[in-house]
């Protein structure tokens, strides 16, 4: 894949940019956006927001926290009591309070991940060296390639549901990702803009990896912790697989079409040239 940009990497060497949490009346500008959505996570969102702050902290930059929170429990309370920038979706699902959140973020830099403790935001730090190393588009935390932890996830999730999407998706779209359903990723802002999800539920973390394979982004994957979570889960394995699928297939199946286009069309011009005469019109 090709080079990444280079405007996201050249801010976090800058010397400028020393450890702040930009909050919602803060006038700095922040180098990282750290957004996080919620639905009531009061189990566990302080936890996950004081190992956000650690490693802003240990990476001595400037960051803000965007929680794009649909929650009826105190998990916005908690939020803003650690400095968070509260926003409300006005959509529901996992991919409409992440673009809720995009929106808000003003860093050059933005990072992904969830509130119930599942992915422990102490190791962002390796996630960014390795953006600073490699100049990556985007690093994604990879569960399959790292450890996960007893309890963490479900077996059929961790042997066949995880490994069969991507799978999946790697062989329709020509990538080589290990975990294309991990939720823990960091990216430039201009990759983002390149990217330019829409989907509104789980598919959207298919899209996102769909859009930059075909942007032909730099894309790094790095080994990561994944935790037991803390709370109760909102997913639901079979209705969430089945969107996954369905959405790459129908992304795939637009190029398809396509493809199939282009291979009549020349089937049809190889049988004129070969019989030097006119050949009936391809059927497509």
């Amino acid at each position: 894949m090709e080079a990444a940009h280079e405007s996201g990497t050249d801010v976090l060497e800058s010397e400028t940019n020393r450890f702040t949490l930009c909050g919602p009346a803060s006038s700095s500008e922040p180098t990282l956006s750290i957004v996080i959505p919620t639905l009531n996570e009061e189990d566990g969102i302080e936890e996950v927001l004081q190992a956000v702050i650690g490693a802003l902290r240990e990476l001595d930059v400037s960051g803000e926290i965007i929680v794009a929170d649909s929650s009826t429990d105190r998990t916005p309370d908690i939020a803003r009591n650690h400095g968070a920038i509260v926003t409300e979706p006005d959509r529901s699902g996992y991919g409409a309070a992440y673009l809720d959140g995009f929106t808000q973020a003003r860093g050059d830099i933005i990072v992904m991940g969830d509130a119930d403790t599942t992915y422990d935001f102490s190791e962002l730090p390796k996630l960014i060296e390795t953006m600073l190393e490699t100049n990556a588009d985007m690093v994604i935390g990879s569960r399959l390639d790292g450890e996960i932890r007893p309890d963490a996830m479900p077996p059929l999730h961790q042997h066949v549901g995880n490994p069969m999407l991507t799978r999946l998706l790697n062989t329709l779209f020509d990538a080589e990702f290990s975990d294309t359903h991990s939720g823990f990723r960091v990216f430039t802002s201009d990759a983002l803009a390149e990217i330019d999800p829409e989907t509104t539920g789980m598919e959207f973390a298919s899209e996102m990896l769909i859009n930059a394979a075909r942007e032909d982004l730099l894309i790094e994957e790095v080994p990561i912790t994944y935790h037991p979570r803390v709370g109760e889960a909102e997913l639901e394995s079979f209705r969430d697989g089945w969107r996954h699928i369905r959405f790459m297939i129908g992304e795939w199946g637009r190029n398809a079409a396509a493809v199939r286009t282009v291979i009549g069309l020349f089937s049809w011009l190889s049988c004129c040239c070969s019989h030097h005469t006119t050949c009936h019109s391809p059927h497509w």
